[in-house]
């Protein structure tokens, strides 16, 4: 296969077709509701997102043990440094201080088709859900379930697909494109895209794909899980509001340090195979 075949299939066609068997399993999930309640399964949110979660996290896991059966490389995953677990807890109050921002400025930009995106999005994000059962099940799905199944596929297969290119940033941006592109409602888009860009970033400079997955599962938790099962005080939500847009200096700052560092040692580690060539009378 050709370098520009490599890059065709790593960048758009493995990526659509990781996204075609998300979305078959979304449909699945879905209409199995729907058999079992009629019309109205949007009502039944928390059991769509209880299947859609379960036989995801099944089927793409099953995808990641063929993978390893064929000799294709993994996510990595491990317990983490604890310079990996402040990062994480740091990343996801980042990707809701950008979240903060980002509505801030969409809520103060007055033309017409934002403010009716912004009303699509609002009716979007009504909590479809007939019982408290359901609720606690729609917040179980959200806040665990999903986060797992999607950095599985964004992070894990698609983004650990396109890093084999030796592109990292270009990973992160594609990655993260499809990852907002994914979400489908256009404000939903702008804010999916730049929290794909941190999930992406704590991947790369962790090589932990627990830590973009627990970044994931704190995003969802307080940014809306919390929200559905607690009465949250508008004193404590702009409390909560300052603390998340706070965090992106440190993270920041971590970030670059963790960059830095990162690419000393992918430098040194090229060094030292250079020596090694030279030292065994190979070309260089």
């Amino acid at each position: 296969m050709s370098n520009r075949s490599r890059i065709a299939f790593r960048f758009l066609l493995y990526p659509i077709l990781c996204i075609v068997v998300y979305f078959a399993i979304i449909f699945l999930a879905a209409t199995s509701v729907a058999v079992f309640v009629g019309e109205n399964y949007l009502d039944h949110e928390g059991k769509i997102y209880l299947i859609e979660g379960i036989f995801g996290i099944l089927i793409f896991s099953g995808w990641l043990l063929f993978r390893r059966a064929v000799n294709k490389p993994n996510p990595p995953v491990s317990a983490g440094r604890p310079l990996d677990w402040m990062y994480t807890c740091l990343a996801a109050l980042a990707m809701l201080g950008v979240a903060v921002i980002y509505f801030y400025v969409v809520t103060h930009i007055h033309v017409s088709s934002v403010e009716n995106a912004l009303e699509d999005y609002n009716e979007l994000m009504e909590v479809g859900s007939v019982s408290q059962l359901d609720l606690y099940l729609n917040v179980f799905a959200t806040c665990l379930l999903v986060p797992v199944l999607e950095e599985i596929i964004f992070r894990g297969l698609m983004m650990g697909e396109m890093l084999q290119q030796k592109r990292p940033v270009l990973a992160i941006v594609f990655s993260s494109l499809f990852f907002g592109v994914m979400h489908g409602q256009v404000i939903q888009i702008g804010y999916a895209i730049l929290a794909g860009m941190i999930l992406g970033t704590v991947y790369y400079l962790t090589k932990n794909l627990l830590m973009s997955i627990m970044a994931h599962v704190i995003f969802n938790t307080l940014g809306s899980g919390i929200y559905l099962l607690f009465d949250v005080s508008d004193k404590a939500d702009t409390i909560l509001n300052i603390i998340q847009v706070a965090a992106l200096l440190p993270f920041a700052g971590i970030t670059v340090y963790m960059a830095l560092k990162k690419r000393k040692n992918l430098s040194g580690n090229k060094d030292d195979n250079v020596t090694e060539e030279v030292l065994s009378g190979g070309q260089v």
